[in-house]
């Protein structure tokens, strides 16, 4: 019966030993992506500073998408492409593209649904190859114009459709 005691006394020890291990592992592995994350960010910072709007898609992405190339999958933010037109109705395309700027140390990297959240990336906004815009209040004031659709055909009378010989005089 002392035996069983003493073994199972061990038992929680070893227990409570290992799961104390777990949380220093969890500790360590948050440590390790916050340097990681920074580290990219200040390369980001540095690189930032040498880009400039009228920059081309090449020139800009040439300089960031180095500086992030550290960071896991969950944490960047995938870029997007809009189709739209100019005033004069000529086809478009915009390209924004994200960069982690920054990192808030005091609550979590991701939203409910596990994206990262977006004020701790800057966008660039691209028109046809050419950087327009950087920063969310440019994003978000920039103007979209749809293109416009495909005019739909309209229907012919069913005379011109089968022709003569649908009788219709």
């Amino acid at each position: 019966m002392k035996t069983a005691h003493i073994a199972c006394l061990l038992f929680l020890g070893m227990a409570t030993a290992l799961l104390g291990g777990c949380e220093a592992i969890q500790q360590a592995s948050r440590e390790r992506t916050a340097a990681r994350m920074d580290e990219a960010i200040a390369r980001y910072q540095a690189a930032a500073a040498k880009v400039h709007q009228g920059d081309s898609k090449e020139k800009v992405l040439g300089l960031l998408q180095p500086t992030q190339f550290e960071l896991q999958s969950n944490e960047v933010k995938p870029p997007e492409a809009i189709p739209t037109q100019t005033d004069s109705g000529q086809d478009s395309l915009i390209e924004i593209y994200f960069f982690r700027s920054s990192r808030h140390a005091d609550e979590a990297g991701t939203d409910a649904q596990g994206f990262p959240l977006a004020d701790n990336f800057t966008p660039y906004v691209f028109t046809d190859g050419v950087l327009t815009d950087i920063g969310w209040t440019a994003l978000l004031s920039l103007k979209i114009r749809k293109p416009d659709p495909l005019p739909a055909a309209t229907p012919r009378p069913l005379c011109e459709q089968m022709g003569p010989l649908a009788g219709c005089f």
